[in-house]
Formats: structure tokens, C-alpha cells, sequence
């Protein structure tokens, strides 16, 4: 199978906008016979949303959106982030979300785990963690879709942060065969490498290809650089993107992943 990643530079609250950047880079990918094409976190709607999500209107019509997207996605499948509704009491409103979609139908909606509150992140004030997360089958494969932090070690974070690792329930209960990761994770000095080194240590300790989408551009006080990033099962890196601040608009397609 053929992997698109969509570096995409989205601008926080134009729905409409995002969704053109996100169906111009899927017709590309499905012409160069993509088989699944990924953009990154919250494409939809832009990261971060923040108090956007107060209003109520905002959050139906990305909602909106994603429907209208599924209308124009084919056989090659889609997998957006958006901003979901949480109906269950107690908890959050809303979700921050992922859903992949084929043949005009949303056919998995999963939503983020762990939820960062440290350094530029404020997720737990707007979002509800999933209580759960499995893989979703896609062209005879089982995909672990996960949203930025889920894929973040503790090795790799400022301190312990959480007690659940959504890797290790979708690889070791849910036979995941490949982890697909869609992101906003900003930049910093050496984040790069910060990065790139935690996604292949995750490889190799879950003997799992992962493959990992970030955005592109700048949102008020952060920058993100893409570094999209494909490892095998054995941790080699098998497709990369440089850092992407000169070319933030620029998406990039990936290798194949068999």
C-alpha cells in the first residue's frame, strides 16, 4: 500500500479553506496511487482551536465539513483530524479526533488519549480523553490510529505525565499491524531529533512500522516544521521530510509501506 502524507498549513477556524487544502491534496494522492492518504491533527479546523470550541456553531459546522469531505473521498481512503462531540456526562464536550474515511463514508472515528496540559498545551480544558482505542481494518491491514501525544513516551517527556500507553493496548490487545500517527507538535530547538529518535525507539520496541504526519506553518506563538517520518518494523527510517519553515504550504507524498 501506498501512503500520502499531507504536510498541510492550516489556518485555525477557516473550515471551509482547510477542507479545499485537505480535498486538493487528497485528489494529488490518489492520482499517484495512494491507497490511504493522511493529513495531520485537527486539519479541519486548525491547531489550536481553542476557545473557537465555546461556540457551539463552530464545532457543528467542522463537523459539517468532515461530512461534506467524505462526499469527495473515493476508494482511496482518507484519514482527517476534526473536533468531535462528547455525549456522555461527566466529561469533556468535545473530543479531539481522527477519522478515516473510503467511498464516501466515515468508516472509523477514534479519538486522542492522552491529552497534553504542560509547556504551550491546555487539551484537558476543552477535550475528553477516549477511554479506548482498537484498530481499524483498511485494505486487509490493521491500522492503530493515534492523534500526536498518544505515540509519546515517557522516556521522551518532560516527566511521567500518564499511566496508560495507547501504543502498547493496540499492538499488544489489538494486534495493530502499523501505528499511524496524525500530529501538531511544535516546534523547538532540537525537536527534531527529539522526535525522530522517539519514534524509532517506539518502532523497535513494538516491532510495529510507524508513521508519523505533522503540520506545517505557524498559529500565534508556535511554529510547526512538519519532519513527516516513516519507520519499519525494525527501526530504520524508510522516508523523511527535512524541516519544512521555508515551505510551509508544501505537502509531501510518502514511500510505499508493504
Amino acid at each position: 500500500m501506498k501512503l500520502a502524507l499531507a504536510q498541510l498549513n492550516p489556518t485555525v477556524g477557516d473550515l471551509r479553506g482547510n477542507a479545499a487544502k485537505i480535498l486538493d491534496f487528497y485528489r494529488q494522492g490518489a492520482a499517484a496511487g495512494a491507497g490511504l492518504v493522511a493529513t495531520p491533527e485537527m486539519a479541519v479546523t486548525g491547531y489550536p482551536p481553542r476557545d473557537l470550541l465555546a461556540k457551539r456553531r463552530f464545532v457543528d459546522d467542522n463537523l459539517e465539513t468532515l461530512s461534506e469531505l467524505a462526499g469527495h473521498v473515493g476508494a482511496t481512503g482518507l484519514v482527517v483530524g476534526y473536533v468531535d462531540i462528547n455525549l456522555e456526562r461527566p466529561g469533556q464536550d468535545y473530543f479531539n479526533a481522527v477519522a478515516l474515511i473510503q467511498n464516501g463514508q466515515i468508516i472509523a472515528r477514534r479519538f486522542k488519549s492522552l491529552l497534553p496540559t504542560y509547556d504551550v498545551f491546555d487539551e484537558d480544558r476543552y477535550f475528553q480523553p477516549a477511554a479506548s482505542n482498537a484498530p481499524v481494518d483498511f485494505a486487509g491491514h490493521k491500522i492503530g490510529l493515534t492523534i500526536c501525544e498518544d505515540v509519546w513516551s515517557e522516556d521522551y517527556l518532560p516527566k511521567r505525565l500518564y499511566n496508560r500507553d495507547p501504543v502498547a493496548d493496540l499492538v499488544r490487545a489489538g494486534n495493530a499491524e502499523i501505528i499511524l500517527n496524525i500530529s501538531a507538535s511544535p516546534y523547538h530547538l532540537d525537536k527534531e531529533r527529539i522526535r525522530y529518535d522517539m519514534l524509532r525507539a517506539e518502532a523497535v520496541k513494538y516491532r510495529v512500522p510507524f508513521v508519523y504526519c505533522n503540520l506545517v506553518g505557524g498559529n500565534d506563538e508556535l511554529i510547526f516544521d512538519g519532519q513527516s517520518l516513516m519507520f519499519d518494523a525494525a527501526g530504520t527510517v524508510r522516508y523523511f521530510t527535512r524541516r519544512m519553515l521555508r515551505f510551509p504550504g508544501r505537502p509531501r507524498l510518502m514511500a510505499r509501506w508493504c
